[in-house]
């Protein structure tokens, strides 16, 4: 025997299946996950980028007879070298590049502490003025030795460690 009652349950169960699934099809398109994958990867590969070529250009080449091995980064910020320094970056900032250079653009300073007063001195250390808005700061602290001083400030001799920041973008 056939009866309407049938008829409701079946009703009934799909007027819930689609309910329930218009539902889920609501919640996951109003809603959106990011990973920082997504969302930032330019700008994590472009400050591993910087910190790497900081790292490199701190590595000394060779051993020297010094109390330790000097460094390229070292030798450019106590000969207050800017050009220098900038020449080696971008090279070797493009040297992971198999086709044209990358447009990288810097600006670097260097920060150090007069050590009478106390205050915190920057020192512009070459590159071009920064006008983007996607940049990423990379720094590095150089031993600087006693004979070199980086500022007129500095008056006393003595051995430092001095912050290189570095503004880094693409152009």
């Amino acid at each position: 025997m056939v009866n309407n009652g049938g008829q409701l349950y079946t009703i009934e169960g799909i007027a819930a299946s689609v309910l329930i699934i218009t539902s889920v099809y609501l919640m996951l398109s109003a809603t959106t996950i990011f990973t920082p994958g997504e969302t930032h990867i330019y700008d994590m590969q472009l400050e591993q980028l910087g910190n790497d070529v900081l790292a490199v250009m701190d590595t000394a080449a060779t051993w020297t007879s010094d109390p330790y091995p000097r460094s390229d980064l070292e030798i450019f910020i106590e000969n207050n070298n800017a050009g220098g320094f900038g020449d080696e970056f971008l090279y070797l900032a493009n040297a992971t590049t198999t086709g044209q250079d990358d447009n990288l653009k810097y600006k670097a300073t260097i920060f150090t502490r007069n050590i009478t007063t106390g205050e915190v001195h920057s020192i512009p250390f070459g590159g071009s003025e920064y006008y983007r808005e996607n940049a990423v700061v990379v720094t590095r602290w150089v031993n600087i030795d006693e004979t070199h001083s980086l500022t007129d400030q500095d008056t006393d001799s003595r051995d430092q460690t001095v912050l290189l920041e570095v503004v880094l973008w693409r152009a």
